[in-house]
């Protein structure tokens, strides 16, 4: 910067000189402006170029160019061509026959595989989803635990057989009540569509399993006489049973009277023994580890199996005394027996003094285990037992009661006079129909049938199927001939049936079973009711 001094009627200034305008000061807008006209200039000069170049004619499209002459297509090149096309179809009709001769057994092979592993994996899920409890091994029938429902008595409720199943009901209805189980009965709903944990996949592989198990038909229809004489025979015995099934309430009522006084007994005497098994003088290190203690003092053990000799000796003194007071009931004739949980003894010159069932020699200390833990589950068992006293006996005295007002009401009987009068049927023909009827019908048009006589009600009474008392039948088929046709075919789900029936599928059909001569008195019998 440069300072010029002024002097003016005799005063002096400074000023601040300024300099020329120089080029770096040029905007940026302008250089922007610039570049982009020199870019403008270059393209128009491009475009201008090209536009004056000379181009080359496009190629010919081959579909317009002149076609081969023979003499160029009619060479050894086409001949060998040609040759291998020929050899190759041979070789591949070859082939192809090969294939297709081949394929269908592959195929079946290979179902056949898949239906093997179906099966294997349907045997495992009727075992693991617990169907061979109630089932049975093979699907041959069986029973299962339920309490039923007018008595809240436990009884055991007859599960079908399933070895002959196909016979009575499609697979989508058999797997209907797989999925939703049947409601009122102790088959649960086992499908995830029911609320259970199978998958559809497990449903399939279950029937598969099922499907393999199926007897022949001959063999089926074989086991109708056999299931009408079993039929008939629940009814001749039936007295006798609800007699034993009253006199096994009774036995129970007497056991629940007596559980205080047996819990009085024995409550102490666990305590008391393992006392002795780490007391000072009494105890070793075995019998102080087997109830988790220490011992102290040992005490002798003249045959070294672990228990002191006074233990022995001690221990016998407390069996004698639950030998005497804790009974069983012996099975079969409810007599009083001694418990065989508690038939041990203890020789202090014998480390071996029980034996198993086979014959093998118990350590004596395995066998104060074993009585030990039945000592804990005696004493658990009658304590509730005392402890709820008033409530078990109430319950089982009003199930006494119902057995007594069954063996009463014999609903069970069955007047074969006078049902052979209103049916038109010989007595012989009227066994017979009846004993058909328990046999393929009743579970499901009895109530109560399948939980046993002693909870049966009256013939036709109506359970899972409708009732047939009253004329039902007369009233839904007026003409004989289309129930016989029902109960051959069975119901169809969302398919009328009779007059005003709508089938839901549950309905089995007997034609692959019975005969039609026994499906007639059957029908006979349910018009007659």
């Amino acid at each position: 910067m440069n300072l010029a001094l002024l002097k003016s009627e005799g005063i002096v200034l400074a000023v601040e000189a300024s300099e020329p305008a120089s080029p770096s000061n040029v905007g940026f807008g302008s250089v922007v402006l610039l570049i982009a006209v020199a870019a403008l200039m270059t393209w128009m000069a491009y475009l201008w170029l090209n536009s004056r170049r000379a181009r080359r004619l496009e190629e010919t499209p081959a579909n317009l160019e002149p076609g081969i002459s023979d003499d160029e297509l009619e060479t050894s090149k086409l001949s060998r061509i040609l040759s291998s096309a020929v050899v190759s179809a041979a070789v591949l009709s070859a082939v192809m026959g090969v294939y297709y001769a081949n394929e269908s057994g592959r195929q079946a092979a290979a179902a056949e595989k898949i239906h093997e592993r179906d099966v294997e994996e349907g045997e495992k899920w009727f075992e693991f989803f617990s169907c061979i409890n109630c089932h049975g091994p093979g699907a041959v029938g069986g029973g299962a635990e339920h309490v039923e429902a007018r008595s809240e008595l436990s009884t055991s409720w007859a599960a079908p057989s399933l070895n002959d199943v196909f016979y009575r009901y499609s697979e989508d209805e058999i797997t209907e009540f797989i999925v939703y189980g049947r409601s009122g009965t102790p088959m649960p709903a086992s499908g995830l569509d029911g609320g259970g944990a199978m998958t559809k996949q497990e449903v399939e592989q279950v029937i598969e399993y099922l499907r393999s198990l199926q007897i022949s038909q001959g063999e089926a229809i074989d086991e109708v006489n056999g299931a009408v004489e079993a039929a008939l025979n629940r009814l001749a015995n039936a007295e006798s049973t609800i007699e034993t099934l009253i006199a096994a309430k009774q036995a129970e009522i007497e056991d629940i009277e007596g559980a205080p006084s047996q819990f009085g007994f024995i409550d102490e005497i666990p305590s008391e023994i393992r006392l002795l098994l780490s007391g000072d003088g009494t105890c070793t290190e075995e019998s102080a580890n087997l109830i988790g203690a220490t011992c102290g003092k040992e005490g002798a053990d003249t045959d070294r199996d672990g228990l002191s000799t006074q233990v022995e000796v001690e221990l016998n003194d407390y069996i004698e005394g639950i030998q005497r007071v804790l009974k069983v009931r012996q099975a079969g004739t409810l007599a009083l027996v001694r418990d065989p949980r508690y038939d041990i003894i203890f020789d202090a010159d014998d480390a071996f003094t029980n034996e198993d069932a086979e014959g093998n020699a118990i350590p004596d200390i395995d066998s104060l285990d074993s009585l030990l833990t039945a000592l804990d589950g005696s004493r658990l068992t009658l304590s509730v037992t005392a402890e709820r006293n008033d409530v078990f006996l109430t319950q089982a005295r009003q199930g006494l009661a119902y057995l007594e007002q069954a063996l009463a009401d014999r609903a069970w009987e069955v007047d074969l006079n006078e049902l052979s009068r209103r049916s038109g049927l010989s007595l012989e023909d009227t066994e017979r129909s009846l004993g058909l009827f328990n046999a393929y019908c009743a579970r499901c048009h009895t109530a109560g049938y399948s939980a046993g006589v002693a909870f049966q009600q009256r013939i036709g009474s109506g359970a899972w199927g409708p009732s047939l008392l009253d004329g039902r039948s007369v009233i839904q088929f007026p003409d004989a001939a289309d129930q016989v046709g029902f109960i051959i075919s069975g119901s169809e789900f969302a398919v009328n049936y009779g007059l005003n029936g709508l089938g839901s599928g549950r309905m089995p059909g007997f034609g692959q079973i019975l005969s039609t001569e026994d499906i007639e008195l059957i029908v006979q019998l349910e018009r007659a009711l």
